[in-house]
C-alpha cells in the first residue's frame, strides 16, 4: 500500500484553519452480543501511514492540466431502467452545447442565494490569501492563525470578516518517542518530558490559541474519549526532574535530535522550544528539519529519537486513533470479552489481571487461564478482555510504524488486547469503556506525548450564512448561502466575478487525483463530496447518526459480517466531458467498491481491511425479498433496531417509498463497527462503470462482455480481466483527468495549481431541495 503523500488531509485546504470537525461518537447500531465475544485477529496491522499531517503551505506540480471551462449543456435523455437480473441500463442522449465562462446570477425568491457556481482559487502565498478575502473577491479564505487579526473585522459596506471559532475538530498534534531507544524506554523519563513542556505558550505563541490539551491518543467529542482517571501533563520542571532523579539516570548522558518536516513553521517553532527546556533538564538537544520523504524513511523504522507529527480522521471511529497511534504488533490465537462479570469470578477467564478504572465500568484484561485475583468495590460492572498470545511474534524493531506497529515502536499487550477487543465489538455500550481504557492507558504509558487538539477556525464574509462544520466531509456548498454582497469583484479567471451565486474559497495545495480511489488527502474529499454521492452520508454537522443517500435502506445478519444495502432508483450521474447521463444501480455500486480495492491505492486499506469485495455480490429486489424470507436481518437506523423479513418493511422502517436500483450484498471479513463510517467517506463515491468501458481507450466496447463475465454483480472477481492493480492501470489514469459523479455540482473546469470551477449538477437526484430552501428549479 502506498505512503500518503504530503499533501496530507490536515491541511486546511478549501474552507477552514485547523481542518473541520465536532464528532459525537459511533454511528453503528447495537447488534447486541453474547457473554462471550470471540474477536478474529487479523494476521497483520492493515493501517499504513495515512494520516501524518505535513506543513501547512503544499507546492503544486509545476504542470498543468487544463479542462474546457464550463459549457451551459442542454440534454434531452430518455433512460429505460430494470432491476431484474442482469440489471442493465439503455441510454439516448441528445446534446446541445453553449460554451460561457460567465457566472450568471441566479434569482433569490426566497432572499438566499444558492451557490450555482463554485470556484477554489489556488494561492499558496498567505498574504495573497490575505488580500483576495479583504477585497471580497474570496468570500472564504484559508488563513494562518498569525494573520487572523489581519482580516478579522474588515469592512464592506454592513459587511464584514468574521472569524469564527466553532468548537474542536478531530486533528491533533503529537510528539512522537523512539521507545525502543533510552532514555525514551523509561517510563519516568517519558512523563518527565511531558512535564517540561511550556503546553501554554506553545498554544498561545505558535498556535495562536487554536489548540487546545489533549490528555491521551482519543480526540475530545470520540467515542473513548475521557478525562476521568488521567494525569494532567501541567508544565513543571521541578516535577521533571524528581522524576528523572526517581528514573537514576544523568541527562548530560543523553543527546536527543527532534525532527519534524521542512517548512512547517509551526512545528519548527515547537521543536525550538523543546530544545530550550528539555535542555533545562540537562539533554543536549539538537533540532532537525527533513524534507517529507527523509522524515518517512528516517521514522517508518526505528531510527530516530524524537519527531513532531500530527493526525487528521480517516473515519469518525476510536479505531482510527487507537489502531495505528498506539497498536503495538502483538499476535494473539484470540481475543474475548465478557460482560457482567462478578469480581469473584475474574479468576475463572484470567490467569493474571490488570484493572483499569473507567468512568462506568471496571475494564480487566489478561491472559487465558485461571487464579487472577481482584478486588474491587461494588459499585461498576466489570468487563473482562481475554486473550492468548499466538506463538510466533515479529519484534518491534523489525516492525514498521503505522503499518505493523504505532510510530512509538512501544509494545503493550494489555493495550493491543484491548484494540484488537473494540475493533470488533459493535455494541457501542461496551466499546466506549473499552477505548475509554485504551485512552487512559496511552496517557499514563504516555510512549507518545500529547500535544494538542485543533480547534475549528472558519474565516469568511457575513454575507455568508449557514455555515457548519463536518470533520471529514466539509462543507456542501449548496448548504450554505449568501445575501447580496456590496459588489461583484472579478475573479480573475475568465469573465467570473463573485456575485451572491458564486462561492469563491481562497485557498492552498491541490487535490492529489482527481480519482477517488487514490486520492487521500483534504482538498480532493472536499472535491469528491461536492460531485459525488456515498452509500450513506451525515447530514451536515450531525454525526449521531448516518443517513440514507445512494442506499436508500440497509440491514445486516446477526453478527455484522453480512450487509444489504438497497440502491436508490432515478438517480444519474452526469458526465460534463462529453455531456451524457449514466443511470446508476447496484452495479456501478459495487463495482465502485470493488475498483478501490482492486487498484489498492492509498485509501484501499480501509475497503481492503474489512470488505471481502470478490465474494460480495449484486442482487435484484425480487432475490433480496425472497432472501429475507428465510434470512431475517436486523436494521438499525435513528436508534432505533428491527428484525426485517421483507423488502416491504425494511423501506418502510427507513421512510422510503420511492423507486430502487438494485440491492448490494458486502461480506465483510469480520464484524467492524465502524463499516458505515467508512462507507460514508467520500473517497466511496459511485461512478458509473459503462462511463468508464465508454471513455477509456482499453476498454471501449467491452462494458457488455465485463459486465456478463461478472454476471452482473454476482461474480465481481471478474472485472480482474479489465482493471489491474496500481497506478497505471488505464481506469485511474482516465478518472484522474475527468471524474464524474452524481452529487450536487460538477467539474466544470480547472487548471492545476492556478483555480478549480465547480457547477450545480441540473440531473442532480436530490434537487428539490434546492426548490425548499431557495426557491430554485435547475
Amino acid at each position: 500500500m502506498s505512503l500518503r503523500t504530503a499533501v496530507a488531509r490536515s491541511v486546511a485546504v478549501g474552507i477552514i484553519i485547523a481542518i473541520i470537525g465536532i464528532i459525537i461518537g459511533a454511528a453503528i447500531g447495537y447488534y447486541g452480543m453474547s457473554q462471550a465475544k470471540t474477536v478474529t485477529v487479523p494476521t497483520t496491522v492493515t493501517k499504513v501511514i495515512t494520516k501524518t499531517i505535513t506543513s501547512t503551505i503544499v507546492t503544486t506540480k509545476t504542470t498543468t492540466a487544463t479542462a474546457t471551462v464550463p459549457p451551459a449543456v442542454t440534454t434531452t435523455t430518455t433512460t429505460t431502467h430494470t432491476t431484474t437480473t442482469p440489471i442493465t441500463t439503455t441510454t439516448t442522449h441528445t446534446t446541445t452545447t453553449t460554451h460561457t465562462t460567465t457566472a450568471t446570477l441566479t434569482a433569490a425568491p426566497y432572499g438566499k442565494y444558492l451557490h450555482t457556481t463554485v470556484i477554489y482559487l489556488i494561492q499558496n502565498d498567505a498574504s495573497a490569501r490575505v488580500f483576495t478575502l479583504k477585497r471580497g473577491v474570496a468570500d472564504m479564505a484559508v488563513i494562518p492563525p498569525d494573520q487572523l487579526s489581519a482580516v478579522n473585522g474588515t469592512k464592506m459596506g454592513n459587511y464584514e470578516v468574521k472569524v469564527v471559532e466553532r468548537g474542536l475538530s478531530f486533528d491533533i498534534v503529537y510528539i512522537v518517542l523512539n521507545t525502543l531507544k533510552p532514555p525514551f524506554n523509561n517510563l519516568l523519563v517519558r512523563r518527565a518530558l511531558a512535564y517540561a513542556i511550556p503546553y501554554k505558550m506553545i498554544w498561545e505563541t505558535v498556535y495562536h490559541n487554536t489548540v487546545v490539551g489533549l490528555v491521551g491518543v482519543i480526540p475530545k467529542g470520540m467515542l473513548g474519549w475521557t478525562d476521568y482517571n488521567v494525569i494532567h501533563y501541567t508544565f513543571n520542571l521541578t516535577k521533571a526532574r524528581e522524576l528523572l532523579k526517581k528514573a537514576g539516570i544523568n541527562p548530560s548522558k543523553y543527546t536527543i535530535v527532534i525532527y519534524y518536516n521542512q517548512g512547517n513553521t509551526a512545528r519548527a517553532k515547537v521543536a525550538t522550544i523543546l530544545s530550550t527546556y528539555w535542555g533545562y533538564l540537562g539533554f543536549k538537544v539538537m533540532v532537525q528539519a527533513l524534507s517529507w520523504p527523509q522524515l518517512l524513511e528516517k521514522t517508518e523504522k526505528p531510527a530516530f529519537d524524537v519527531y513532531i507529527i500530527g493526525w487528521a480522521p480517516d473515519f469518525v471511529d476510536p479505531d482510527d486513533y487507537a489502531g495505528p497511534m498506539m497498536y503495538g504488533g502483538t499476535k494473539f490465537d484470540f481475543v474475548k470479552v465478557y460482560t457482567n462479570v462478578a469480581p469473584s469470578e475474574v479468576g475463572k477467564y484470567l490467569a493474571s489481571a490488570r484493572i483499569i478504572d473507567t468512568p462506568k465500568y471496571y475494564v480487566i484484561v489478561g491472559p487465558v487461564g485461571t487464579g487472577a485475583k481482584v478486588s474491587l468495590p461494588k459499585n461498576k460492572p466489570i468487563i473482562v478482555v481475554q486473550y492468548k498470545l499466538a506463538k510466533k511474534q515479529i519484534p518491534p524493531q523489525n516492525c514498521t510504524a503505522f503499518v505493523t506497529i504505532n510510530p512509538a515502536f512501544y509494545r503493550n499487550v494489555t493495550i493491543d488486547a484491548l484494540i484488537i477487543a473494540g475493533r470488533d465489538i459493535t455494541n457501542p455500550v461496551i466499546r466506549e469503556p473499552i477505548y475509554q481504557a485504551v485512552e487512559i492507558l496511552s496517557n499514563h504509558e504516555i510512549p507518545i506525548i500529547w500535544l494538542g487538539q485543533y480547534k475549528v477556525v472558519q474565516v469568511y464574509w457575513s454575507w455568508v450564512h449557514g455555515m457548519y462544520v463536518n470533520p471529514v466531509l466539509g462543507i456542501r456548498f449548496d448548504l450554505v448561502y449568501e445575501t447580496k454582497a456590496p459588489s461583484t469583484p472579478a475573479i480573475g479567471i475568465g469573465n467570473y466575478v463573485n456575485n451572491p451565486s458564486t462561492f469563491v474559497i481562497s485557498t492552498i495545495g491541490w487535490p492529489q487525483s482527481f480519482d477517488p480511489a487514490k486520492d487521500y488527502e483534504t482538498f480532493g474529499w472536499q472535491i469528491f463530496h461536492q460531485v459525488g454521492d456515498t452509500l450513506v452520508t451525515y447530514w451536515k454537522s450531525d454525526f449521531t447518526h448516518v443517513v440514507p443517500d445512494l442506499a436508500v435502506a440497509w440491514c445486516h445478519n446477526k453478527n455484522g459480517t453480512i450487509w444489504f444495502f438497497v440502491i436508490r432508483g432515478g438517480v444519474k450521474a452526469y458526465d460534463p466531458w462529453h455531456h451524457k447521463l449514466y443511470p446508476i444501480n447496484a452495479t456501478d455500486v459495487l463495482f465502485t467498491i470493488w475498483r478501490i480495492a482492486r487498484l489498492r491505492l492509498d485509501p484501499s486499506w480501509m475497503i481492503t481491511s474489512f470488505i471481502d469485495v470478490n465474494h460480495s455480490k449484486v442482487l435484484t429486489e425480487q432475490e433480496f425479498n425472497q432472501y429475507l424470507k428465510t434470512h431475517p436481518m436486523i436494521a438499525n437506523y435513528m436508534g432505533k433496531t428491527i428484525t426485517v423479513t421483507s423488502l416491504k418493511q425494511l423501506l418502510q422502517f427507513f421512510g422510503y417509498s420511492g423507486p430502487t436500483a438494485g440491492v448490494v450484498m458486502l461480506k465483510l471479513y469480520k464484524p467492524y463497527a465502524a463499516i458505515l463510517n467508512i462507507l460514508a467517506d467520500p473517497f466511496t463515491m459511485i461512478i458509473p462503470a459503462k462511463y468508464l468501458f465508454d471513455n477509456v481507450p482499453q476498454l471501449k466496447g467491452k462494458y457488455l462482455q465485463a459486465m456478463k463475465a461478472a454476471e452482473w454483480g454476482k461474480n465481481p472477481a471478474a472485472w480482474a480481466a479489465y482493471i489491474k492493480p496500481g497506478e497505471s492501470d488505464p481506469t485511474h489514469v482516465f478518472l484522474n483527468k475527468y471524474l464524474i459523479g452524481t452529487g450536487p455540482y460538477y467539474i466544470a473546469g480547472y487548471k492545476r495549481g492556478s483555480y478549480i470551477i465547480l457547477k450545480i449538477n441540473p440531473y442532480y437526484w436530490n434537487s428539490t431541495l434546492w426548490l425548499k430552501l431557495y426557491g430554485y428549479k435547475p
